[in-house]
């Protein structure tokens, strides 16, 4: 028995000891990788501090008689892939522009915000006023700042988590389109007979108490070349080339039998998706309250508001990292939630997802699937906390550049 155990211990030994003998190769090549991932992990992180960040604030008139497809045009023009040449990258730092599309329901009223680097300010007021006349756009202070949690405090109890989609990227979810939003709205009896899966949600924001909030963000950037390529090493590709396999294997499957109704339909709606924008993105969302108003009643209404977008056919989404475990000696070592929890608030706060310290990994949506998400619903004045404002307030600035 021992000289079996020393003889094992030998083998491993004399490996390690052929190891370090090769170290004059390996251990540059190792020390200067990890050397690159600090210097541009320290650059990047450079960049991103010196970004001067505005949030916008969104005031609706009474009646908003556009279709989701404004607000795809909206978000087409966010599509900002520059990264600079490799001087920029390298160097300076430089990333891909990226944006927060935001919800709030602060004690049940409801704003719209759009938070962006300075420098897109003017080009993204230009944006939204050529497309929803009578909005007035304003610096809105930010409002996570209102809320000061302390995992040692009671003030505040908080519930979070982030969404992922549960098929392959290049599978829609259901957009506007499927629900027939996609023609323009003539009168508002049109906009009141019609199913915006929007509302839903807005709708339960509003009816949040006056101690309770819920936050809700789509941080977006324009996709790039993350999916690693077939039959290659190091080679990436776009989520475009993703969506073509997926369709060559159900297009095979339609050559040698007949396609199911639910496979055309998937092979149609992915065909759809490779005309629009592609962004990488990162949805989260926070529930809070102050003790005594907080409810754990309204996550499962958290969790609902994504549900109107999911299809069985195509694609949708399910939460991921909530703040909580499922089982009682989960965290027995710590408290597990507690980090959760403040994890996720500064997170949010941040608006980080696609750079370290917040770096997760993301998916795909196109502007049709965002417009979906995010857009200024018609026919909701009568929504509890259903902010909107006369339209002789919201006239554009004459100087607003183009």
């Amino acid at each position: 028995m021992l000289p079996d155990i020393f003889s094992m211990y030998g083998q491993v030994f004399t490996f390690i000891g052929v190891g370090l003998s090769f170290a004059p190769y390996w251990l540059p090549l190792l020390l200067g990788f990890i050397f690159w991932e600090l210097w541009m992990r320290f650059v990047q992180m450079e960049h991103l501090a010196g970004i001067k960040w505005v949030l916008l604030g969104i005031r609706l008139p009474k009646n908003i008689m556009k279709t989701p497809l404004s607000m795809e045009l909206v978000i087409s023009a966010l599509h900002q892939p520059s990264e600079g040449n490799w001087y920029d990258k390298i160097w300076l730092g430089k990333l891909k522009a990226y944006f927060s599309l935001e919800i709030a329901s602060i004690g049940g009223d409801i704003h719209f915000y759009i938070r962006t680097p300075d420098k897109f300010k003017n080009y993204i007021e230009a944006q939204l006023y050529s497309q929803f006349q009578g909005i007035e756009i304003f610096e809105a202070d930010d409002y996570t700042d209102l809320v000061d949690y302390r995992p040692t405090s009671k003030e505040w109890e908080i519930w979070g988590t982030e969404f992922k989609l549960t098929k392959a990227d290049p599978y829609p979810i259901k957009t506007y389109v499927d629900y027939k939003l996609d023609t323009a709205i003539k009168k508002e009896e049109e906009a009141a007979g019609r199913t915006d899966p929007l509302s839903p949600a807005i709708e339960f924001m509003g009816s949040i108490g006056r101690n309770e909030q819920i936050w809700f963000q789509i941080l977006i950037q324009a996709t790039g070349k993350r999916f690693k390529k077939p039959g290659s090493w190091f080679e990436k590709r776009d989520w475009k080339g993703e969506a073509k396999d997926i369709l060559k294997k159900l297009q095979a499957k339609g050559e040698g039998e007949k396609m199911s109704k639910a496979e055309s339909e998937a092979v149609s709606a992915i065909e759809r998706e490779l005309t629009k924008f592609g962004f990488d993105c990162g949805i989260r969302v926070l529930y809070l309250g102050k003790e005594g108003s907080w409810s754990p009643l309204n996550i499962s209404g958290v969790i609902g508001m994504m549900k109107h977008y999911n299809s069985e056919v195509l694609n949708g989404f399910k939460p991921q990292t909530p703040t909580g475990v499922d089982y009682p000696w989960q965290g027995i070592w710590w408290n597990k939630v507690v980090d959760q929890k403040k994890d996720m608030f500064k997170a949010y706060r941040a608006r980080g997802y696609f750079y370290h310290p917040f770096k997760k990994r993301p998916f795909v949506l196109n502007t049709e699937e965002l417009a979906t998400i995010f857009h200024f619903p018609g026919g909701m004045e009568e929504t509890p906390g259903f902010l909107t404002l006369s339209s002789h307030k919201a006239e554009p600035p004459a100087n607003l550049p183009v």
